[in-house]
């Protein structure tokens, strides 16, 4: 291996890991806006929580419910193998969110204007659910 493939290999890591520092740090403001109510929740938070209480990622420490481990304690991960790290309670506020797994926990993947996550599916179930009425 050259040094400079070492190098570049090494200043990956770091700026893909300041990457994702910045943006959870940029996702815990917005939870905390969204707390103090200068920010959209999403109205279906609980249900999408709810959801969160039943998968297999979900880790507990000191009592918080977390998607996989707490970020801190493993920044570089896979999401749909190690979970995002977020508070799911927390992260299940954000309107903008969608859970890393699908409904047969594998990787969930963008389709459209939706995606075939667990959350999106929650909604499109719902959406069955009125249309059958």
């Amino acid at each position: 291996m050259s040094w400079s493939s070492c190098c570049q290999s090494g200043l990956g890591s770091i700026s893909s890991t300041f990457r994702d520092l910045s943006l959870a740090a940029a996702k815990s403001a917005a939870a905390r806006m969204r707390e103090a109510g200068l920010l959209p929740v999403r109205v279906d938070w609980v249900r999408r929580a709810t959801e969160c209480e039943r998968c297999p990622l979900r880790v507990i420490r000191c009592g918080v419910s977390y998607c996989g481990k707490p970020f801190l304690n493993q920044i570089s991960r896979q999401p749909e193998v190690d979970g995002c790290g977020c508070p799911t309670r927390v992260k299940a506020k954000a309107p903008d969110e969608h859970c890393p797994l699908n409904s047969q926990n594998r990787a969930a993947a963008p389709t459209g204007k939706t995606c075939d996550c667990k959350w999106c599916d929650l909604i499109v179930e719902g959406r069955a659910a009125i249309d059958r009425q």
